[in-house]
């Protein structure tokens, strides 16, 4: 699972982001989600506001309320979640503990992934009952 601390510079953020190629990352203090560091919140608090990215610490710039997902959460509740508040990753949490942190684009192949099992089982049905 990749997070960052809150005391964590946004340059070694962004470094670690670019090396696990996620797009954000949960920011945690003392073991609790305390914000949410994604590409966003770098380009409009950090690069438009010509902040020092290796001075700036995340918990200056980060995304502090973010909404989470518990782990009973199905993708079409995520998508739901997702589409209203009009964000690209949310936490997901088994009571207070983080246990990861699911994308936009995660839910959109396991969509796709299912609606093509669909469509190969209704492709199927449809080939059997057309030999009865």
């Amino acid at each position: 699972m990749y997070v960052v601390q809150r005391n964590d510079s946004v340059l070694d953020a962004v470094r670690y982001m670019t090396q696990y190629q996620v797009g954000a990352v949960p920011v945690l203090a003392e073991g609790d989600i305390v914000g949410i560091m994604s590409e966003r919140d770098v380009m409009i608090r950090v690069v438009t506001q010509e902040l020092n990215p290796a001075l700036t610490k995340v918990g200056e710039v980060m995304t502090r309320e973010v909404a989470v997902l518990g782990e009973d959460c199905t993708c079409e509740c995520a998508l739901a979640v997702m589409t209203r508040l009009h964000v690209r990753h949310l936490p997901v949490v088994a009571g207070k503990w983080l246990v990861g942190c699911v994308s936009l684009r995660e839910l959109r192949e396991a969509e796709i992934k299912a609606n093509g099992a669909d469509i190969e089982f209704l492709g199927d049905w449809s080939e059997q009952m057309e030999e009865v």
